[in-house]
């Protein structure tokens, strides 16, 4: 026989339930203030950070753009380049000319324009003659030489050689830089790729039958960079028939080998945001495996040219992990890993594989789990204040976050100890050894801490929309 008080009566479980409701109910306007005043909190503070933000953020942006533009066309165009280092001696030059032959060209100004000059009132001053100088030098520098003037100190006529001999080497090189764009467009033959466009991009090297499924969600993601590049020899038709279904995506195919540094500097991997490498089955027979080799040595080739390149590799193989991990590959897919854990959790635990499955098909919608930066307003608030923001401002679901960490940090080992000049030395020291401590950087989640969890501008928030 049961004990009396483990026993309960319907009538006493309804009672229960109804207590709880009116529990529930009664809480219910506290609950909703209390979270409503950590939303206010969180949302001023974040509004007058954007506010702030946002200001300077406008006056940089239409300076620094320009100033990338040109910096971009300066290493892009090689007759660009000469010209400017032409002008810049030119000026030089003609500077120390006017200092050494002054009265000269003072002298010469006078006899041509006899008065009335631009910046002196009776007699010309610095500014005119220098003027004057330079002109001569242009005329000089072109061969057109009037002969009007000529310099009388040993000085100025060394300088006057100089500017002669920067002609005949500034029309070789001009000459050169034409020819070899040329002949590299005639050999090439195809278009170079628009530099200015290509930042923050995606390269996907190889071609597999999941690159257009995930292209799919690529374009799916409004947040995602729309910009893509697939790098493989796969036939350009093939390529481009796959591809014709994506509105958002602006995708470039380079028919070219991936494992070559070339090929991967043509794709700008420097600039890029990620680069992923995919089992590759160009060109290969049904029942042919790819040669998972060339994904380690597309691994070794990306790192070589910057280390802080963001490579994820999907390999097949098992074997093939530690020769990646070695390679310092940012993150490893190995999708036969997951397939015992999906399996077992349909007889462990039905519905988690079923909410995995939905998660996913979400994001076609633009739903499901996304990475989300979190406002700079937030860095240093706790998970409670996050999580609220999120909730009420937007609707959304705070899982957890993901956070960028490196295997090691100097910044993270010393903190706020040691000073900052033994810092920097020891900084230079591993640079100038080729030594990059954050080679290994990687991606690691927290999910669902404690209230009190403290967030830093490391974080991303993982959130349910």
């Amino acid at each position: 026989m049961q004990p009396e008080e483990l026993t309960q009566s319907p009538e006493e479980e309804t009672t229960s339930l109804d207590k709880l409701e009116e529990s529930i109910q009664a809480n219910k306007v506290l609950y909703d203030r209390l979270h409503q005043s950590l939303v206010d909190e969180v949302v001023a503070t974040v509004e007058d950070e954007d506010e702030v933000q946002h200001y300077k953020d406008q006056q940089k942006t239409v300076a620094w753009d320009y100033l990338k533009k040109l910096k971009h066309f300066y290493q892009a165009n090689d007759l660009f380049r000469y010209a400017v280092w032409s002008l810049g001696l030119m000026l030089i030059s003609t500077a120390i000319l006017t200092i050494v032959e002054y009265d000269l060209f003072k002298g010469d100004v006078i006899s041509d324009i006899g008065g009335g000059f631009q910046f002196g009132e009776g007699d010309p001053n610095w500014v005119d003659t220098f003027f004057h100088t330079f002109w001569w030098s242009v005329v000089t520098f072109t061969t057109v030489g009037y002969g009007d003037v000529s310099p009388v100190t040993h000085l100025g006529k060394l300088l006057t050689i100089i500017i002669m001999l920067l002609n005949f080497g500034i029309v070789t090189l001009l000459g050169g830089a034409v020819a070899s764009v040329l002949v590299a467009a005639r050999l090439k033959g195809d278009d170079k790729l628009d530099e200015n466009k290509f930042h923050g991009h995606i390269i996907i090297a190889g071609w597999n039958p999941a690159v257009q499924s995930t292209l799919r969600l690529i374009e799916a993601n409004r947040d995602a960079n729309p910009v893509v590049i697939l790098i493989n020899e796969t036939e350009a038709e093939i390529v481009k028939r796959a591809v014709s279904g994506f509105e958002r995506l602006d995708v470039t195919h380079l028919s070219e080998n991936f494992t070559q540094e070339a090929v991967l500097k043509d794709a700008f991997i420097e600039e890029c945001g990620t680069f992923m490498i995919m089992p590759d089955y160009s060109g290969l027979l049904p029942n042919e495996q790819p040669d998972e080799d060339k994904t380690v040595l597309t691994s070794l080739t990306a790192k070589s040219i910057s280390d802080s390149i963001q490579v994820v590799a999907y390999i097949l193989d098992e074997e093939y992990i530690s020769h990646l991990k070695r390679a310092n590959v940012n993150e490893i897919v190995f999708p036969d890993e997951h397939i015992p854990h999906m399996l077992a959790k349909h007889v462990t635990d039905p519905g988690v594989p079923q909410l995995f499955d939905e998660l996913i098909t979400q994001e076609e919608q633009d739903k499901g789990i996304q990475v989300v930066t979190i406002p700079k307003g937030l860095t240093g608030l706790t998970h409670n204040k996050i999580s609220a923001y999120y909730k009420f401002k937007h609707q959304w679901l705070l899982v957890g976050y993901a956070i960028r960490k490196a295997g090691f940090s100097l910044e993270d080992q010393m903190g706020e100890s040691g000073s900052p000049l033994i810092r920097n030395m020891i900084t230079e020291q591993l640079d100038s050894a080729g030594i990059a401590l954050s080679s290994d950087e990687h991606v690691i989640v927290e999910i669902n801490p404690s209230d009190d969890y403290v967030i830093d501008d490391k974080h991303k928030a993982l959130v349910l929309r």
